[in-house]
């Protein structure tokens, strides 16, 4: 480590804390964060005994012996605890930190291990996390002046950013500096190469070979749950690898059952798994890799990766079970290259991939290729047999009613076209999205806000065929509608409060979470609107829970965005400052699908006072409308 390491102060007051007290210290972070040094400095001028267990094994009596009547306190630190895998040097060690006479710092690439757990919480070790010891603007600033470094407000920003506070990446910065380079994009790009390759080449290599094997194998792709590591490795001992992983450095993240390692790491790891498996094995992987995400109707991850091991006739197929999905759950908008990349007559073969591809244009606001393909299909099918002209029929049925760019004027027509067309003939129509996971029926997947005024009628009469036609969606969707209608009209609370309640149970038997969220999300503003923001806030979180529960995961970026809402409501510009950092960015590209977070990102602008990029997003809104 560079001599000239600038300690945080955070990671030396509880350093200063716990030798006031004796308390044992347990201090870990990954490679580079100064771990060893922060020690080195704040100890420098005192005795200490300083053990590696990189150097394993040590000589007899390293560890300080027990002298009875010693008054003064020795200090003992040990080093690289990641490493110890010996049941007796542990046992030493947790002797060691019971004796009043030792003040020992521990210092690990991990969090406190399972072993030592049971110390901790009897013992109440300080601990010093890789945040404490993450240098800030100060140490950096200091750092760069007592190298002789100039620096100007951006560079300091930039450094912020891209040196995550890591002592030797500043380190490899500061020498680049020294050498005339300004900190920007491609400094980035040299100083995370080289410390990738740094890693491969000194911290990899002395990892133990099964956990090395493991994590070269799942690195092909960018998260994991225990299952897809499993079927990507062919490892049964997966859980028992990942806790050999935790406790082996501070690199692996879970959430949720969700495991992330350190992107850098990720780098280091392919690199190493290239040169030692080959391009073809590492096809292999991904590819595994891909079968997974298939089984488990993740088409966005399975289509990249088997592009990357070279299935074509597999991404067909993933391409047609796509189309197959309505436009709430099917991922139109971002496999949008993969179709383009289709030769015409492989579309022009499968009546569900031109309705996808009519589908597709509609959504990209371009009224002309859609009609284009809508009209291919029509030919296909008056030539077509069959099941193969069932199919095509029941694909210009859905086209007619769920084209974004056609409106909503005609629906009701070709609804009641519908049962002589194909339900009474045995066949069924594709599902349908109503809402496009908005919160809104009445302005969801399509406008039938013009239905407003006869709604009762409407409900009475065209209701029951509606929720015929709709299937799944069908269920609670007549109730939603009217109470939303209602609601929009100023009518009675309870009746609305009636009407939405009963929508969401029906949804819930058998029907769609997209129509539950509907319902959902006209309460949350009834909640609001009668000053019950605490209310409409846990009704929010409930839904959500219930959201992850179902795996309705489609539903949770607007369920984020009508959080924000309320917290524009009430004035928490914090967690309206967190969701737009999560916003999608609508001048890298504009789509349809998103329109209720650009909607809501037009608020956001408006309570920022950024007055022209809310009207600059309004009117690509205002073209959509139109």
């Amino acid at each position: 480590m560079d001599q000239n390491y600038i300690a945080p102060a955070s990671a030396l007051k509880k350093l200063k804390k716990a030798r006031n007290l004796s308390q044992t210290v347990y201090l870990y972070g990954a490679t580079g964060y100064g771990k060893t040094e922060l020690v080195r400095q704040y100890l420098s001028g005192r005795r200490y005994t300083y053990l590696s267990c990189e150097e394993l094994p040590w000589e007899d009596g390293a560890l300080p012996r027990l002298e009875p009547g010693r008054q003064k306190c020795r200090v003992v630190v040990i080093d690289d605890l990641h490493r110890l895998k010996s049941e007796e040097l542990r046992r030493e060690i947790i002797a060691l930190e019971e004796r009043a006479d030792i003040w020992l710092i521990l210092i690990s690439r991990s969090p406190v291990p399972t072993w030592l757990m049971p110390q901790h919480i009897k013992s109440v070790f300080v601990v010093i996390s890789e945040k404490d010891l993450r240098m800030g603007r100060s140490e950096i600033a200091a750092y760069l002046e007592s190298r002789g470094i100039a620096y100007t407000e951006e560079d300091m920003r930039l450094l912020e950013v891209t040196a995550e506070g890591n002592a030797y990446i500043l380190h490899h910065v500061a020498l680049r500096m020294k050498e005339g380079l300004s900190p920007g994009s491609e400094l980035h790009a040299e100083i995370w190469d080289a410390f990738a390759a740094y890693l491969e080449n000194v911290v990899l290599v002395r990892w133990d070979s099964d956990l090395l094997e493991f994590l070269m194998q799942v690195s092909v792709v960018d998260e994991f749950t225990l299952e897809l590591a499993e079927m990507i490795s062919g490892n049964l001992h997966v859980a028992a690898l990942l806790e050999q992983a935790a406790e082996a450095g501070n690199f692996i993240f879970q959430e949720d059952g969700t495991y992330r390692l350190r992107p850098v790491l990720i780098d280091a790891l392919r690199n190493r798994t290239l040169k030692i498996y080959g391009t073809e094995r590492v096809k292999d992987l991904k590819y595994n890799a891909a079968l997974y995400y298939e089984m488990h109707d993740e088409v966005v991850p399975a289509l990249r990766l088997f592009e990357e091991c070279g299935k074509t006739e597999r991404i067909k197929n993933l391409l047609i079970r796509n189309a197959r999905m309505n436009v709430g759950i099917g991922h139109y908008y971002e496999l949008r290259h993969y179709y383009f990349n289709l030769d015409e007559q492989e579309i022009a073969d499968s009546p569900v991939l031109m309705a996808g591809m009519s589908m597709l244009y509609s959504l990209l606001m371009d009224g002309e290729k859609s009609e284009y393909w809508y009209e291919k299909l029509k030919a296909y099918t008056a030539n077509a047999r069959g099941g193969v002209r069932r199919e095509a029929q029941s694909r210009l049925t859905y086209l007619d009613i769920a084209l974004p760019h056609r409106g909503s004027r005609d629906v009701l027509a070709v609804m009641k076209n519908i049962p002589a067309l194909l339900l009474d003939k045995g066949n069924c129509l594709p599902e349908l999205s109503v809402t496009s996971n908005l919160p809104s029926t009445m302005n969801g997947g399509k406008d039938f806000c013009h239905w407003s005024p006869d709604d009762t009628m409407l409900a009475k009469t065209v209701g029951p065929l509606v929720e015929r036609i709709l299937g799944r969606y069908g269920k609670g969707f007549v109730k939603a509608a009217l109470g939303e209608s209602r609601y929009e009209k100023g009518g009675d609370n309870y009746e609305v409060m009636s009407l939405l309640t009963r929508a969401q149970v029906e949804a819930g038997q058998g029907g769609t979470m997209e129509i539950a969220f509907a319902a959902v999300g006209v309460r949350v503003r009834l909640a609001l609107l009668q000053g019950d923001s605490p209310a409409a806030r846990e009704l929010l979180a409930s839904f959500e829970q219930s959201v992850k529960e179902n795996r309705a995961v489609q539903l949770l970026p607007n369920i984020q965005t009508l959080r924000c809402r309320l917290a524009l409501y009430e004035g928490d510009m914090d967690i309206v400052e967190r969701w737009m950092k999560t916003a999608p960015d609508e001048d890298r590209e504009f789509c349809v699908l998103e329109r209720y977070r650009y909607l809501t990102k037009v608020r956001c602008y408006l309570a920022n006072g950024e007055y022209t990029k809310a009207q600059a997003l309004l009117e690509k809104l205002r073209y959509y409308a139109e």
